[in-house]
């Protein structure tokens, strides 16, 4: 009897509906912070960033620091094919204004296939880009291994597969203010092994949202 996730496009469906709303839930709360934020101009609000690095994390919850190094981004896309769904989610932990490290989990939902792919990622940002406009453009590049689940039911044969994966890729964030930025990233995967003839395959984070705790 063949494996299968059952994976229908009302599941689909429903998953972007629940991802809307977390990503709608924590806009909302973002926002009070954003606005005081965007107050102080682009060079102001960069010094007061090396200051809050200088002086280590604020123990005060609530403020306008980060309280920890730790974030949390998701997003959404597509992959190769745009009628396969993406979720992203990504848990790094920041060693400083140019380093971090964390899980990253890439979903892609479609009829008859679906990716499941984990990594641990390196992340390299870029923190500051020549001029005053784009004080709050962040370009990152970023690598990582972990493994692949693609399972397609339309396959003849063995339908689902599991290998070592390696990924790559940049990006770009918008600082919204020291807790939270919005982005889109591009994810380039490489399985080494081939996984059900599959050597290759892209995801496009389009829009994401990372909120520092």
């Amino acid at each position: 009897m063949p494996r299968s996730l059952n994976v229908r496009p009302n599941s689909a469906r429903l998953t972007l509906i629940s991802f809307a709303f977390v990503f709608l839930f924590g806009t909302t709360i973002a926002l009070p912070s954003f606005g005081q934020d965007w107050e102080s101009d682009s060079n102001q609000a960069s010094d007061d960033w090396s200051s809050a690095e200088d002086r280590g994390y604020s123990s005060q919850p609530g403020g306008d620091e980060p309280t920890t190094p730790w974030s949390f981004r998701a997003g959404m896309g597509f992959t190769n094919d745009p009628n396969n769904f993406l979720l992203s989610f990504e848990l790094p932990y920041r060693f400083d204004q140019y380093v971090s490290l964390g899980p990253l989990f890439q979903i892609g939902l479609g009829d008859d296939r679906y990716i499941v792919a984990p990594s641990v990622n390196l992340t390299i940002t870029i923190p500051d880009l020549p001029g005053e406009n784009f004080d709050r453009f962040k370009p990152n590049l970023f690598a990582g291994v972990g493994f692949a689940v693609i399972e397609n039911e339309g396959r003849v044969g063995d339908d689902r597969a599991v290998d070592f994966l390696i990924n790559t890729g940049f990006g770009v964030d918008y600082v919204l203010s020291q807790r939270v930025s919005i982005g889109s990233r591009m994810i380039l995967n490489f399985l080494p092994n081939k996984v059900l003839d599959e050597k290759f395959f892209y995801t496009w984070e389009v829009a994401s949202i990372k909120l520092a705790f």
